[in-house]
């Protein structure tokens, strides 16, 4: 487990305590015939003296995290808790309703140390340079078109783009949503600026 991984789970432990539980173990192996098949990250006790398989999950859950959590924690007889930052799609939600496994989900934005809020700022740089990489040919062509492009460089919302293009409401409608199919249904019109400018300087750059 990464050192993140660790924190998170240290910070997890502590939540649970906080909020009534019993710790019982911390990587607690699963043993059948002799032959460990897995592991718990938690293992707690709630004031009815119900107890707990807790898998802990940095991120979001998947259908795996579901089913493992699921499985092991039939294996000790314990009930399934994930507690993790939501889930990273409706059919993980959906199985953990199904197979009745509990969770608490915490805010996408808890920080819990330095090192992970490093490791969080990296990743989202990351992820910017690979949709500017992925896009700049899209960008270039937006470029292309002076009266579009203007509006974005100037405008801060989708309504002032579609007053400075002078298109109608339902030329306005199709505008957005081809510019969503090409660049993702969570553009908008800062990102699409930033991008913009990026594409601008890459071009003097290369002219140079």
């Amino acid at each position: 487990m990464s050192n993140i991984g660790v924190k998170f789970e240290d910070y997890v432990a502590e939540l649970l305590s906080k909020l009534g539980f019993n710790i019982v173990g911390r990587r607690v192996r699963i043993m059948l015939n002799g032959s460990e098949v897995g592991e718990v990250d938690i293992v707690a006790e709630d004031r009815a003296g119900n107890r707990y398989a807790i898998e802990v999950k940095a991120g979001k859950i998947d259908v795996t995290g579901v089913r493992q959590a699921y499985v092991n924690a039939k294996l000790l007889n314990a009930v399934p808790l994930i507690v993790a930052r939501g889930f990273s799609n409706t059919s993980a939600e959906s199985l953990a309703r199904e197979l009745g496994v509990n969770t608490i989900v915490l805010e996408d934005n808890v920080v819990l140390r330095q090192e992970e809020l490093l490791t969080a700022v990296e990743l989202a740089v990351y992820r910017i340079i690979d949709f500017v990489l992925s896009n700049i040919e899209s960008a270039e062509a937006i470029l292309r078109d002076a009266k579009l492009s203007a509006a974005l460089t100037r405008c801060e919302d989708w309504g002032c783009v579609c007053r400075e293009t002078g298109v109608s409401s339902e030329e306005c409608g199709r505008l957005i949503q081809s510019l969503r199919e090409r660049f993702g249904k969570n553009i908008s019109v800062l990102k699409l600026r930033v991008l913009l400018k990026l594409a601008r300087l890459l071009g003097r750059a290369l002219q140079e």
